[in-house]
Parts: C-alpha cells; sequence; structure tokens
C-alpha cells in the first residue's frame, strides 16, 4: 500500500484556499441574511424611498422636473440641489437660482395641506396660500396649493430681477397639481 507524502507548503495553500472559501461563502451568507432582514422589516423600502426622494424621483420628481423644465424655458437654472426631510412626512427641496445665493427657490411637499399650513407658519410666520414678506434685506414670495408650497427668496440690490417669471413658473406647477 502506498501513502501518499504532501509537501509543507502545499498543505499551507491548500488550507488557506479552504479557510478563504469557508470564510467568503460566510460573508456572502451574512450579507443575504442582512439584505432579506431589510426586506421583511421594511427598512428596505425607507431606503430606497429616501434615495428616490432625494434624487427627484416619483411624485416629488415630477414636480422638481416641472419646476426646473419651466424656468429652464426662461433662461434661469436651478442649481445646487439640497433636499431634507423633517422627520414626519414632510420633504423639501432648495437650490440655487443660476448658481447666486441672492436667489433661492424652495419646494416643500407635505402629508396634506394642514400640515403645509402650519409649516409655513412655522418658518415664515404666514400660513396663507399666497403671501409676500419683504424687509431690508429682501423679499420672500410663498405660493402654495394644497400639500405643497413653493418659495422664492432674493436678497441685495437683485431682489427684483427674476419675480416675474419665477412667479409665473410657480402658477404653472401648482396649476397642474391635484387637490389631495
Amino acid at each position: 500500500m502506498r501513502v501518499a507524502k504532501w509537501n509543507g507548503k502545499r498543505n499551507i495553500v491548500i488550507g488557506g484556499l479552504v479557510i478563504l472559501s469557508v470564510t467568503s461563502l460566510g460573508a456572502c451568507s451574512a450579507s443575504s441574511v442582512e439584505q432579506e432582514r431589510k426586506l421583511y422589516n421594511g427598512e428596505a423600502t425607507t431606503e430606497g424611498n429616501f434615495r428616490a426622494k432625494q434624487q427627484g424621483h416619483g411624485l416629488n420628481g415630477a414636480l422638481v422636473k416641472e419646476l426646473t423644465t419651466g424656468l429652464s424655458d426662461r433662461g434661469l437654472k436651478l442649481m445646487h440641489n439640497m433636499f431634507e426631510e423633517d422627520g414626519q412626512g414632510g420633504v423639501s427641496y432648495m437650490f440655487l437660482l443660476n448658481g447666486s445665493a441672492r436667489h433661492i427657490v424652495k419646494m416643500h411637499v407635505y402629508p396634506d395641506a394642514s400640515v403645509r399650513s402650519a409649516q409655513m407658519e412655522n418658518m415664515y410666520g404666514e400660513p396663507q396660500e399666497n403671501s409676500v414678506l419683504e424687509n431690508a434685506l429682501g423679499r420672500t414670495t410663498i405660493r402654495s396649493k394644497g400639500h405643497v408650497s413653493l418659495v422664492y427668496s432674493s436678497f441685495g440690490g437683485e431682489k427684483d430681477k427674476y419675480e416675474q417669471d419665477v412667479l409665473q413658473v410657480f402658477e404653472q406647477v401648482l396649476h397642474q397639481l391635484r387637490e389631495y
């Protein structure tokens, strides 16, 4: 009977490959378990919705696209998109108009009109659907319908520069909204 002799280096290599294979199987398994856990507890849906809102997809994305297109048709560009959730179902988007910090366009979307009204009063001191707030620093114009508010703020010596065009686009966007 013949007994096979194994080279020491060969044993180490084979042993290393076996350990590597078992480890990678364990890692894949742990990753799969984590993905399934997220599916079952709804975390995957929440993460996906957050990414969609942040990137402007879904219903809010249609509003952002309409706003962007309407302003672009007038030679105005929304830049530096910023996104924020309020933790109560509200989402806000903020843009610099033509990249200028003197011209800010915001879109606030809330679960319903009463929440929108309360939040507008909390942020701007004004619950009305249409209002203009002016002081020595600038002007803020709010246009709202249902659960959505569009806000244009302009500051300094340029506060009237884009207002007419922006408000026309606001009216077009809000006109297309259905009441919820």
